[in-house]
């Protein structure tokens, strides 16, 4: 792939071809926030009358789980990202509806996780604000002795 090329083309075509490398389960959602790449191949959230958010670069989606570029947009720190991988098997992809409350979902969807063992369910905004490591390693140890229950 002729990236310097791609960086020259219209934002639309430069968008279709660099998608077209990716899986569909990244390319949901990358449409889902509506991230289109900009010249330097950033993949970015335009708004009009704002600045522009920079989320990360084509490269970082392209070698990244869908879990690690979904986490990188609620800004979730390498511990959270590396937790969940880590034990994917025990969370389920959520959404909320306000007409049917919590509703599992595929994963590019997902905003909140479910615990299977414990129906515990996390919001990744509220993910987010856990700033400690250690209130972060006593919820995954709590987490962890309720699998092995």
């Amino acid at each position: 792939m002729d990236y310097q090329m791609l960086k020259t083309q219209d934002s639309i075509v430069r968008n279709k071809i660099l998608m077209a490398e990716l899986d569909e389960e990244k390319i949901k959602v990358l449409r889902k926030y509506d991230l289109h790449c900009n010249t330097d191949l950033f993949w970015e959230r335009p708004k009009d009358k704002y600045p522009q958010k920079i989320f990360f670069s084509h490269k970082f989606v392209k070698k990244s789980s869908v879990i690690r570029v979904i986490f990188y947009i609620y800004q979730l720190c390498f511990a959270k990202v590396k937790y969940f991988e880590r034990n994917w098997d025990e969370f389920v992809p959520y959404i909320h509806s306000w007409r049917d409350g919590f509703v599992e979902c595929e994963l590019y969807d997902m905003e909140f996780i479910k615990h299977k063992y414990s129906d515990i369910i996390f919001d990744l905004r509220d993910l987010k604000r856990i700033t400690d490591i250690k209130e972060f390693l006593a919820i995954c140890d709590y987490l962890d002795g309720l699998k092995k229950r």
